[in-house]
């Protein structure tokens, strides 16, 4: 979950780096590190360029590791608020089909430990710092835990959690990243971690000197490594493996993930039937767009859905295990408990992937689940989906403590597999509000893909609350891939509807898909479809129409905009689908936009995408010379196509112009002036013109005229 990033003005230009730590047990000096990371960085990215070193702190106040934040263009950082914004775009264009092993970013990172008797590079990939991604957000709660101007004054680094330590007036407050959790003292903090560590040696006890020695061995290969020669290693489709937000916790998130790959390119299609959204207690914020295999994972595993999010280890194998049978599959889990004594369960790692699974990984030394789906050689490196800020990286295998491998080989499935495919909602990055917009009255055409391999039937439910309950909308639908949904004017207005498909090969459910986000159903018109001008078009001819179009037989009136910048110039209502603009309006050299909506008995639709255009024409109506006769332009009689179009120009001088244009705004013609002309519908080329919607131009002296006329059948 993307916390939204927060300006405010009583805060500095920057959020202050914090403190560097003291140096910890056998500590790795500074330079040793960051040359370490340009290394790596180097490899993987060659235009790399380093930006800044963000200090994670263990709770003694020690130097943990430093998180080397690169810039892959080659370009500097560009502030502490310029990186949050990109960074946050860059989430923005994450969606559900999104291959995250080609994905591409400005930022990039490579996490070093800070000490000899840890993992060399702990994580690497695409992304930043939590200090980017929600400082700003923390800084202000702090600001209202402690009721003053706050400071950063640490980062904890409690891997993968980071909490961020704020201070004011001799007070300080710890809180985690995503929010869920808040100590009221430094004291406080240390004390629970202190607890937790000794409660975590006691119940595993591992041998930690042991584990060092491995790290310690491993830092003396990294420091002489090539890592430009390596070996990936990944399960077959792996760019389409999903990426789910953290909802429940990250093991049900991760189980969710897998579940959700092996049914998208296995044929196990009823893992993942749909999506539906929810307000996370733990963390106190929506999630917009979860699969119910995610809930069914919390479910099975026994997670701790309200307080923390957490799932005993225990419980992960069996409950995926779970999960999987009660969709009506077979599986056989592989659960491994890795550490020093099997070097992790690299082995079984590497096996596994090999034989195409995917898996849980949890490392607790992390206290953290992901998804696995490849490996790297010889760094011993994981490719994760990562539940948080980092949608996908590369982790290192081993830590201090221990490691579980949780993972599926499953059977029984069906070649019977659908995929809807529209409409899919809103498939932003836990978003809602971007889907389609469907009108009540309309015929709206839902579609799938079965794959080749139609099935007995289809039937389609539909839901008005964003996936909570389910209604019938269809049953018993011919498998071909198509529905043609008229939306009965009965139907009510909903910004949170979805769709669900169940595939049937006669009485048995073979695979189900669903809209990935909300879309809407809406009374009031959906905005007309912009015709002319063209959108961006240079105009060197005033009089200036805007035209618009629908299909829609029920709009009884249209209303269009003009702006400039941000300030509307000109609003008009009008119950035809065009707006002639006064050229005084118009500034040379200027840019314009101009929106439309319409209107029927439910009201005013929505305004539609805006349109611009460069006025590229001396703007405005010159005064007439005094005594000038009036100059004036109107059609008199309009005949059937190829009979002849009227124009009566009142008195002309000899250098006047007539110009004719189609309803795009292209030149089609123009005739010499007279008081009466008439117009045989072809162009200059003699061509004759189809009918439609046609504008005329008169300039004389320095006055313009323009008219608009049907040329019809």
């Amino acid at each position: 979950m993307f916390i939204t990033l927060v300006l405010l003005s009583s805060l500095v230009a920057a959020l202050p780096m914090p403190e560097a730590g003291v140096p910890p047990p056998e500590a790795v000096r500074f330079e040793v590190a960051r040359d370490l990371a340009r290394r790596k960085a180097a490899a993987e990215w060659p235009q790399a360029r380093l930006g800044e070193a963000v200090p994670y702190l263990d709770e003694e106040g020690r130097t943990a590791a430093w998180f080397f934040q690169f810039r892959t263009d080659g370009r500097s950082l560009p502030g502490y608020d310029g990186v949050a914004e990109e960074v946050r775009a860059e989430r923005e264009l994450l969606g559900p089909n999104t291959d995250l092993t080609a994905r591409e970013s400005r930022y990039a990172f490579v996490l070093v430990s800070a000490r000899y008797d840890r993992a060399p590079i702990i994580a690497w990939g695409l992304g930043v710092s939590e200090y980017y991604a929600v400082g700003r957000e923390l800084q202000a709660r702090a600001a209202e835990l402690l009721g003053a101007d706050v400071a950063l004054t640490r980062l904890y680094f409690d891997w993968p959690r980071v909490n961020f330590e704020f201070g004011a007036a001799g007070r300080n407050v710890v809180l985690s990243a995503r929010g869920e959790r808040s100590w009221r003292s430094r004291a406080d903090y240390r004390a629970e971690l202190a607890a937790r560590h000794e409660a975590a040696a006691a119940r595993y006890g591992y041998d930690e000197s042991v584990m060092a020695e491995v790290h310690r061995r491993r830092w003396d290969d990294y420091l002489e490594r090539d890592f430009t020669d390596f070996a990936d290693v990944f399960v077959p489709q792996h760019q389409r493996a999903p990426f789910y937000d953290w909802s429940y916790g990250c093991t049900p998130t991760s189980g969710g993930m897998v579940c959700g790959y092996i049914d998208r390119v296995r044929e196990f299609g009823r893992l993942v039937d749909y999506n539906f959204a929810r307000w996370e207690l733990v963390v106190s914020n929506f999630t917009w767009q979860i699969p119910n295999a995610q809930r069914e994972c919390a479910i099975a595993m026994n997670t701790d859905t309200v307080n923390t999010g957490g799932t005993n280890v225990s419980w992960i194998g069996p409950g995926l295990k779970r999960v999987i049978e009660n969709n009506g599959y077979s599986c056989n889990m592989v659960s491994v408990l890795g550490g020093s004594h099997n070097d992790w369960a690299w082995n079984t790692v590497t096996s596994e992937i090999d034989r195409g699974n995917a898996m849980v990984w949890s490392a607790l030394w992390e206290q953290h689940s992901l998804a696995a789906f490849g490996y790297r050689t010889p760094d011993k490196d994981i490719y994760v989906h990562n539940t948080w800020w980092q949608p996908a990286a590369w982790w290192h295998y081993s830590g201090p403590d221990w490691s579980y491998v949780d993972s599926p080989t499953v059977s029984g499935g069906s070649a019977y597999k659908l995929a809807l495919t529209w409409p899919l909602g809103d498939t932003f990055y836990n978003s809602t509000g971007r889907g389609e917009v469907l009108q009540v009255g309309d015929t709206a055409h839902v579609t799938w893909d079965n794959h080749g391999n139609p099935a007995t039937r289809v039937d389609i439910e539909i839901s008005h609350n964003r996936g909570r309950n389910w209604t019938a909308l269809a049953t018993n639908l011919p498998d071909n891939g198509r529905y043609a949904w008229f939306v009965d004017s009965t139907t009510a207005a909903s910004d949170s509807v979805r769709l669900r498909l169940k595939q049937y090969q006669g009485s048995t459910l073979t695979s189900a898909d669903g809209s990935f986000g909300d879309f809407k159903l809406v009374r009031q018109p959906l905005p007309p479809l912009s015709l002319a001008p063209p959108n961006g078009r240079q105009l060197f001819e005033g009089g200036v129409v805007l035209l618009v179009d629908t299909t829609r037989a029920d709009i009884d009136s249209f209303e269009f905009r003009l702006m400039q910048s941000t300030d509307t110039i000109w609003r008009w209502k009008a119950d035809v689908p065009y707006c002639s603009l006064p050229d005084s309006l118009f500034t040379f050299g200027r840019s314009y936009k101009w929106v439309s909506r319409g209107r029927n008995n439910f009201g005013w639709g929505e305004w539609g995408t805006p349109w611009s255009f460069w006025c590229r024409f001396q703007a405005g109506v010159a005064e007439e010379e005094p005594g000038a006769p009036e100059t004036s332009l109107r059609v008199t009689a309009v005949g059937a196509r190829g009979t002849g179009v009227r124009f009566a120009l009142g008195a002309v001088r000899s250098d006047a112009r007539l110009v004719l244009y189609d309803a795009l705004g292209g030149r089609v013609g123009a005739l010499a002036p007279a008081p009466e002309v008439v117009w045989d519908g072809r162009d200059a080329n003699g061509r004759l013109l189809p009918a439609g919607l046609y504008f005329a131009r008169l300039e004389d002296a320095g006055i313009t005229r323009t008219v608009r006329f049907l040329l019809v059948e």
